[in-house]
C-alpha cells in the first residue's frame, strides 16, 4: 500500500442555485465508465457531509467531472437510479472513520440484458464464468480459453475507460454465444466432460488493479 494515494483521482461536483452554492472535490480510488459521458462504477471517500451530498447527487443524475490519476478529466453521469452503497474506513490515527462510497449504473447491475455485457475485470476466467452465469449456458471452465479468444476475434471484448479496475464491455447475445459453442465442439475445439455429473467452477480471486 506503499504510496496509495498516488494511484487516487478527484471527483470534482459544483452545483449552484439561487440560493446555494456547492463545490466538492474527493478521492476516487476506482472507476468504470465510457466516453459517451456515462459512468458505470464510481468508488470515492471521504467526510460525512461530502458523502452524503454525493449520494444524493448520484441519486438526482446529475453531472460531475473525474479526474484519473493522470490528470485527464472526464464530465460524467451514472444515469437514473443508480445503485448506492455506503460504508466506514477506521484509519488508525484518526478519530473519526472514512466515509466510503460505492456507486454504479442502473446498466451495471442489470442482470437481464441480452447483447451487452459489462463487467469490471478483464481476466478471462472472470469474463467466462460471468457469461456462462448470466445467459445461464450450459458450459465448462475449460471450454473458457477457446470461447474468449473467439470473442476477441470477432472484437466483441472491447475495454472501458477505467482506473482501480479493468472494465469490459462484451457485446454477445445468446444465440450468438451458443453458435459459437456449437462451432466449438463441432469442429472438436470443445470437448464435453468425460464423466456425468456437476461442473465443478474454480474459485476466482477477483483483485483490484493497483498500478
Amino acid at each position: 500500500m506503499k504510496n496509495a494515494h498516488e494511484r487516487f483521482g478527484k471527483l470534482v461536483y459544483r452545483r449552484r442555485t439561487e440560493k446555494t452554492a456547492t463545490n466538492l472535490r474527493v478521492f476516487l480510488d476506482a472507476f468504470v465508465g465510457e466516453d459517451r459521458g456515462k459512468a458505470h462504477l464510481v468508488s470515492v471517500v471521504g467526510g460525512d457531509v461530502e458523502i452524503g451530498a454525493l449520494a444524493a447527487a448520484f441519486a438526482n443524475g446529475d453531472s460531475f467531472t473525474v479526474v484519473d490519476p493522470y490528470g485527464e478529466e472526464s464530465i460524467v453521469s451514472l444515469g437514473e437510479k443508480p445503485l448506492c452503497f455506503r460504508g466506514s474506513i477506521v484509519v488508525q490515527g484518526r478519530k473519526r472513520p472514512v466515509r466510503h462510497l460505492v456507486s454504479c449504473s442502473q446498466e451495471l447491475a442489470d442482470n437481464t440484458s441480452d447483447g451487452r455485457l459489462l463487467l469490471i475485470s478483464d481476466d478471462h476466467s472472470f469474463i467466462w464464468s460471468s457469461l456462462v452465469r448470466h445467459y445461464g449456458l450450459p458450459a465448462t471452465p475449460e471450454w473458457g480459453s477457446w470461447m474468449i479468444s473467439q470473442l476477441h476475434q470477432q472484437k466483441r471484448i472491447q475495454p472501458l475507460l477505467a482506473f482501480g479496475y479493468a472494465g469490459v464491455a462484451v457485446k454477445a447475445k445468446r444465440k450468438e454465444l451458443l453458435a459459437l459453442l456449437r462451432k466449438g465442439l463441432r469442429s472438436n475445439r470443445l470437448a464435453f466432460p468425460t464423466q456425468n455429473g456437476a461442473v465443478e467452477w474454480p474459485e476466482i480471486q477477483f483483485i483490484k488493479k493497483t498500478a
